[in-house]
């Protein structure tokens, strides 16, 4: 038996497409949690943590610079800077001219903010409170402020407002889409590194390559769910030479490690599987000439059988194809060679045909 090293074995590309392909219905289902989760946790930080809701108006005003004094002095100001501007007491003192004594200082500034401007000259200005009225009313005294302000400050000669628009709500969960989408991607690639990883462990025999990385023995051939002619002749062809001569056979099944041993097979399980042996041994009386026995077990044998293994001319391992079935096999093959009992190959049993054509191309 060779040392096991699946997960030292590198990666085939094709190998692992076709396994993925299997398991796509993974990463779909995760994919649809992740933006199930993203958008209910986005959902429930804007509608229900985002406190109560906000008003907003929008306004746009004319800057007019006083190039002839001070040349191209637009240059030093953006969107930023005006942001800033906005919040200052050199703006704000003049709002809260036009503004009752109720309203405060604070009030003012926490409301303010100045949006993307695509032109130095052409400033949007947003007012944001928690009641309509409120943000309609400080949107207008700043029309007052900033004309003062500008007729104020050197470098402006004036700040004229071309635009008021009423007090609409603040849109809330406005980027639901976007966090759906995030969700979705960040649930698929997750579910695609986890299949990788466990790619990576995977001990399943799908291909000869496979059984060939943990057994010396040949794999004689392998009999497709479908019972394809091709794999069947390749069956019979090398069982005919490489068990020339062998006068006494077993056939060992090897269960799927997963499969727990005292729960024990199902009826329609164990009637399925005499049947494969019953066909695996008629295909190599058909090779060699002579029906071997057929010894059904799984470890522990009893010392019988073991000694009954040795007189002979070794045993078959017949395996089945597909997820775990690697397991049990490494176990097997560790106990056969514990008690010297040579294995002259295995049969790879029940293959999807879909699968090895995809890989094969045959």
């Amino acid at each position: 038996m060779k040392e096991e090293k699946f997960w030292q074995e590198g990666m085939d590309g094709k190998r692992f497409a076709l396994c993925l392909f299997r398991k796509v219905w993974v990463i779909l289902a995760a994919a649809l949690i992740g933006a199930a989760a993203a958008g209910g946790i986005y959902l429930f930080t804007a509608l229900v943590l985002g406190g109560p809701a906000q008003y907003q108006v929008l306004s746009q005003y004319r800057i007019y610079f006083d190039k002839d004094k001070y040349g191209e002095i637009e240059d030093y100001y953006n969107a930023y800077t005006w942001g800033e501007i906005m919040k200052t007491d050199q703006v704000v003192d003049f709002v809260m001219e036009a503004l009752p004594e109720d309203i405060t200082k604070e009030q003012v500034k926490a409301s303010v903010s100045v949006g993307q401007m695509n032109d130095v000259k052409i400033m949007p200005l947003y007012i944001t409170t928690g009641d309509a009225a409120l943000s309609e009313e400080i949107a207008q005294a700043y029309v007052y402020g900033l004309g003062e302000f500008a007729r104020s400050i050197e470098g402006l000669s004036d700040m004229q407002c071309w635009l008021v628009e009423p007090a609409v709500p603040v849109a809330r969960a406005a980027k639901t889409g976007n966090a759906v989408g995030f969700g979705a991607v960040l649930g698929a690639i997750l579910a695609f590194l986890a299949l990788a990883f466990l790619y990576i462990l995977d001990d399943s025999i799908y291909l000869e390559e496979d059984f060939r990385k943990r057994c010396d023995a040949p794999l004689l051939g392998i009999l497709t769910r479908q019972r394809n002619k091709e794999y069947r002749q390749e069956l019979l062809t090398n069982a005919a030479f490489l068990l020339k001569g062998a006068g006494q056979l077993c056939l060992i099944e090897v269960e799927k490690g997963k499969k727990e041993r005292d729960s024990g097979p199902s009826e329609k399980e164990s009637e399925g599987t005499a049947q494969d042996l019953e066909e695996v041994r008629e295909l190599l009386a058909e090779s060699i000439g002579d029906k071997p026995e057929i010894l059904r077990m799984a470890w522990p044998f009893a010392d019988q059988e073991c000694e009954k293994m040795r007189r002979g001319d070794g045993v078959v391992l017949v395996l089945p194809w597909g997820y775990g079935s690697g397991r049990k096999l490494t176990h097997i093959l560790m106990q056969l060679e514990k008690q010297q009992i040579s294995v002259r190959g295995a049969i790879l049993m029940g293959a999807d045909d879909r699968y090895l054509k995809a890989y094969y191309r045959k």
